[in-house]
C-alpha cells in the first residue's frame, strides 16, 4: 500500500492497541480511510474522535481469532503437534519486568518469553 502525496494512507492497520500507536493511526488515516485496531495494548486513549468524525474515517475493531481456534491451538501446543517450542525464552515470573525492558531494547534473541511462576 502506498501513501497519498500527504503521507496519509487509505487502510492503517493497528496491530499493537495502544494510545500511542491509535494516535499515530488516526494521524495516518487519509479521509474515507479506514483504520483497523487489532491489538489489545490498552483499553483507552489516543483515537482523535474529532478528526475521525469530520474525515469520515471508519474505525474497525475485529479480533484476530475465535475462542475454538484459541482452543485448537493450545491443544497443538500440548500435545506437542506444531514440534519443538525452542523459539522461546522461559523466565521466572519476577523477572517479568526486566523482560519487558529486554524486548523494548531489542536485546532478547527468542521472538517469545513465557513467564512462569516457578523457576
Amino acid at each position: 500500500m502506498t501513501a497519498s502525496a500527504s503521507g496519509q494512507f487509505s487502510i492503517v492497520v493497528d496491530a499493537v492497541g495502544y494510545a500511542v500507536t491509535r494516535s499515530v493511526a488516526s494521524v495516518c488515516a487519509a479521509p474515507g480511510g479506514v483504520i483497523v485496531h487489532v491489538g489489545l495494548g490498552e483499553d483507552s486513549g489516543g483515537i482523535d474522535v474529532r478528526r475521525v468524525t469530520l474525515q469520515e474515517i471508519t474505525f474497525i475493531g475485529t479480533y484476530t481469532y475465535t475462542a475454538q481456534d484459541f482452543c485448537d491451538t493450545a491443544a497443538a501446543i500440548f500435545d506437542g503437534s506444531l514440534g519443538a517450542l525452542d523459539w522461546t525464552e522461559p523466565r521466572d515470573l519476577s523477572e517479568g519486568q526486566q523482560a519487558f525492558k529486554d524486548i523494548k531494547a531489542g536485546s532478547v534473541a527468542a521472538p517469545k518469553i513465557i513467564l512462569t511462576p516457578w523457576s
